[in-house]
């Protein structure tokens, strides 16, 4: 009989290089306040109501507790995956002009499209807005503005309309 030995090695003496989420000041504060506002409100709200809906005795009230615990499981989750974030990420420089060369994560561009001048902020995916013209890195036109440096034309097609934007 042959015995082989396996030493395991814990991850904390060979840690894996994880990628730093790369996010604005801006997204830095309202993950702040939306983790205090699950830890100091939500969470103790529904453990209440959770406790409250397991005095109870009855079968309307068996049904809300499965209500009850999948809200809590839900915030835990969101909980954990801001946590997370704040634990492993780099704030983005941010400045009024970025360098007419160069396109980066956090630079703010003003386009033209036909009569019209947009302005987006190029960002990560964890911060992508399209109601603020926050883009993500990881979209069609923040791919090609990465790409890009002012007097550029970038062409997307979204669905069946292709649109040409001339970086100013």
């Amino acid at each position: 009989m042959k015995v082989i030995y396996i030493t395991l090695f814990p991850t904390t003496m060979f840690p894996l290089k994880k990628e730093k989420y790369k996010i604005t000041e801006e997204k830095e504060k309202d993950l702040i306040k939306e983790l205090k506002q699950l830890q100091e409100k939500d969470l103790i709200d529904v453990m209440n109501r959770l406790e409250e809906s397991r005095r109870e005795d009855s079968d309307e009230d068996d049904a809300n507790l499965g209500i009850i615990a999948s809200e809590k499981e839900s915030i835990n989750k969101r909980i954990k995956e801001i946590s997370q974030i704040l634990d492993n990420y780099e704030l983005l420089e941010e400045g009024e002009k970025c360098e007419p060369t160069k396109i980066k994560l956090g630079s703010t561009v003003k386009v033209k499209e036909k009569d019209k001048i947009l302005e987006f902020k190029l960002v990560s995916s964890i911060e992508a807005d399209p109601l603020k013209n926050y883009i993500s890195e990881d979209s069609p036109i923040g791919k090609k503005l990465l790409k890009a440096k002012k007097g550029d034309s970038v062409t997307v097609i979204v669905r069946t309309n292709i649109i040409r934007y001339k970086i100013l």
